[in-house]
């Protein structure tokens, strides 16, 4: 699901998507690497491993940003994701800012690892293309996210977990460009720790 589901989650007590501000949000922004800087490496799963990981903050960030700013444009999220994730966080923002929440505060990515990668890459084979993945786990510190209703009544509730662990599937869509990385899946859970 998508991010922003998770604080439609959160808000709900179980959280299946990590852009919703009550379960979940961004952490600080951060851009991905140069050009010039990812063609610096080799190996080329090293520079997709970065590339990718770069771009899970730079989502994060996008998420935070578009429930901290109501006037920011949905559009901003077809920058960072593609598909059904796209969407599933579209429709959770949008349906957030609908009902009059406010989210407060940023989250914050704690760690990564990533469990594959895999560079094939055939956007035209079928029945579905074939593009350049990295799956990414990310455990997401969202104790300082908070949100709250029209009258500034919180809505997350007293005992959310501070954390969120997400598996995120990173692709490249226009591959090698290093601006191409998208987020094609982020579901997530609630979690004590990192170390659940």
């Amino acid at each position: 699901m998508a991010l922003a589901v998770v604080l439609a989650s959160i808000v709900a007590a179980c959280s299946a998507s990590i852009g919703d501000p009550s379960a979940s949000s961004s952490p600080a922004s951060s851009s991905a690497p140069s050009t010039s800087a990812a063609r610096s490496s080799t190996d080329p799963s090293d520079e997709a491993e970065a590339q990718a990981v770069a771009h899970v903050t730079t989502y994060l960030s996008t998420i935070d940003d578009l429930y901290l700013d109501a006037s920011r444009s949905l559009d901003d999220l077809y920058g960072v994701a593609i598909a059904s994730e796209a969407t599933s966080e579209a429709t959770a923002i949008g349906t957030f800012r609908a009902q009059g929440y406010r989210q407060v505060g940023r989250s914050q990515l704690v760690t990564t690892s990533v469990s594959s990668i895999d560079l094939t890459d055939d956007p035209a084979a079928s029945p579905s293309p074939m593009l350049p993945t990295v799956v990414v786990t990310a455990c997401v510190d969202v104790s300082q996210v908070q949100a709250t209703d029209a009258t500034g009544v919180s809505v997350v509730p007293a005992d959310r977990p501070d954390y969120l662990v997400a598996q995120l599937t990173v692709v490249n869509i226009d591959y090698p460009d290093v601006g191409s990385w998208r987020v094609s899946a982020a579901p997530n859970m609630q979690a004590r720790s990192c170390n659940e």
